[in-house]
């Protein structure tokens, strides 16, 4: 093997190099020890949450305000990710129920979850009843399986599919610029 051209090497490449391999390895140290907060949530087991704050937005819906254990606490959920709840009906059976909080992780200390209250709902007259200083027993993310998840793969791969083949560009999206933790910039439409 040949190995002149290591003699020849123009210094300016190895100071380029030298600085590369410098900032990989800077950037994978910020990444592997940066301690992203785990969320309050577990998948498996119930956890209180104490009611703050109720807020009514009409005569039958109400904003729900509930309190994570600090005031830097984040939830944890995933976007598209909903939270069991679980409460007692009129007649004092259990109940759970899915639902979507309104709040993202940037939100600290607190969730808020709206909810439509219907005359006839189980988890409704529980959230009727709800006031502030009670605690709501929450559960979650609930995890897909991975027959979604090769959905998910299969329906990115076809979309790529069309794009390639038919030129498919879709114009009028209006795009959201989105700041990552770790400093990317996430565009999403």
């Amino acid at each position: 093997m040949d190995l002149e051209f290591l003699q020849t090497v123009d210094p300016q490449i190895l100071v380029g190099v030298a600085v590369a391999v410098v900032a990989i390895g800077i950037g994978a140290i910020f990444l592997f020890s940066s301690k992203k907060s785990r969320g309050c949530l577990d998948p498996e087991n119930f956890r209180d949450f104490k009611l703050v704050k109720r807020t009514q937005l009409s005569h039958n819906v109400a904003k729900f305000t509930f309190a994570l254990p600090s005031p830097t606490s984040v939830l944890g959920l995933p976007i598209g990710q909903h939270i069991s709840c679980r409460g007692k009906d009129s007649q004092g059976e259990e109940v759970l129920k899915p639902y979507t909080p309104t709040t993202l992780d940037s939100d600290l200390g607190h969730f808020e979850l709206v909810i439509k209250m219907y005359p006839q709902g189980r988890m409704s007259h529980h959230f009727r009843e709800m006031r502030v200083g009670e605690s709501l027993a929450v559960k979650g993310p609930k995890v897909r399986g991975p027959f979604y998840q090769l959905c998910q793969i299969h329906f990115c791969f076809f979309i790529e599919i069309l794009n390639i083949n038919f030129g498919i560009l879709v114009l009028d999206i209006d795009f959201r610029y989105i700041e990552h933790p770790l400093g990317l910039l996430l565009i999403v439409s």
